[in-house]
């Protein structure tokens, strides 16, 4: 993507790119190869708070693109990131899984209220 399309978007979003931070310090837990891409449990800083999460990684990474996933509540607190990774829950949930294994790196974190 050429600087100047970055710089529109980013325009438009209200981010400034020129404070974006790249080195955010994490550490994986856990590293289990699933079929057609890997899934690390992980844990990263934000702002003093290690947060969980879910790092799905596809088999080819050559400029993959990347989303962030958010839990539903649903009163099922103890499912958080692992229902969206198809671990526990309803299987309608387990989107992490098809998406990375089309191409994408998802990073499911716990929101911070299902931290336990």
């Amino acid at each position: 993507m050429n600087e100047a399309i970055r710089q529109d978007i980013s325009d438009i979003i209200g981010i400034d790119i020129k404070n974006h931070r790249s080195d955010i310090d994490y550490s994986a837990l856990e590293t289990i190869q699933e079929d057609g891409y890997v899934r690390q449990k992980i844990a990263f800083d934000s702002d003093g708070d290690k947060v969980p999460a879910y790092l799905l990684m596809p088999e080819r990474m050559a400029n993959a693109p990347a989303v962030l996933i958010n839990h539903q509540h649903n009163s099922e607190r103890h499912f958080g990131k692992s229902e969206v990774c198809g671990i526990v829950g309803s299987p309608f949930q387990a989107f992490g899984p098809a998406l990375a294994k089309l191409g994408f790196v998802v990073l499911v974190p716990d929101i911070i209220c299902f931290v336990i």
